[in-house]
């Protein structure tokens, strides 16, 4: 009975130090976040004994104004609010801001396109071994049955990180129809798969996988504005489309 009791209290003691250090690292995130902004999600890469380490945070502006409201379909409040990336390295358990991605992340809403989920619902950022993956996902409640699934990986190098890969998976809830690319920027590879039927039934079309190269031209995160897609004319490369 004794070493129930004592395990029971030593659980009890574990699960309060976790919860308190869990606490405490929210806090820390919290003063990352400059002025009139706020911490919505934060990943981290192993740490080292000592505490130190890699972060990424994502950050919302958090103005009132930036809050639209909608009469029409869709949500009826757009939050139009900008997303950041905050990237932290820490020391000997004393972190710091060492670099801001600014253009990158889509806001939750968009007046544009008032139907359309916000992009990190279902997606979000993550870091491991060096390599930080963002993931968005674009599908609209009214207006369109495709859905997107789009991830990017970047790794550190010389200070910035680059676009080492990109996945982006496209289907259609209608059909079930789908198609996936797949790009290496260091190989400069690209695979591209159509015909892929989702619900097991023959397709359309059979599936084909193409192969092709792509520019091993280098792109930084801190550079690259994904409003840029938008333009179909004069999209960059790296949208992988």
């Amino acid at each position: 009975m004794k070493n129930i009791a004592f395990a029971a209290l030593a659980l009890s003691a574990a699960l309060v130090a976790s919860t308190s250090s869990h606490a405490s690292q929210e806090e820390e995130w919290k003063d990352m976040a400059p002025a009139g902004w706020k911490v919505i999600t934060a990943a981290e890469d192993v740490q080292t004994a000592d505490g130190s380490g890699n972060a990424v945070l994502v950050i919302e502006k958090n103005d009132p104004a930036n809050r639209i409201k909608n009469d029409g379909l869709g949500s009826p409040e757009l939050n139009t609010n900008p997303r950041h990336l905050l990237f932290v390295t820490r020391t000997k358990n004393v972190g710091r801001v060492t670099a801001r991605a600014e253009n990158f992340l889509p806001p939750e809403g968009d007046v544009n396109s008032p139907c359309l989920a916000d992009p990190l619902a279902e997606g979000g950022v993550s870091m491991a071994k060096g390599v930080v993956t963002v993931s968005l996902q674009y599908w609209l409640s009214c207006g369109s049955y495709g859905v997107t699934n789009k991830s990017y990986k970047f790794r550190l190098q010389g200070g910035r990180y680059r676009l080492i890969g990109y996945d982006n998976f496209s289907h259609s809830r209608a059909t079930m129809e789908a198609e996936e690319t797949s790009i290496n920027y260091l190989t400069g590879k690209r695979k591209r798969v159509t015909g892929i039927q989702m619900d097991e039934e023959p397709g359309a079309s059979p599936v084909k996988t193409i192969w092709s190269k792509v520019s091993r031209e280098k792109f930084y995160l801190d550079a690259m504005n994904q409003a840029a897609c938008d333009d179909y004319e004069n999209a960059p490369s790296w949208c992988g489309e």
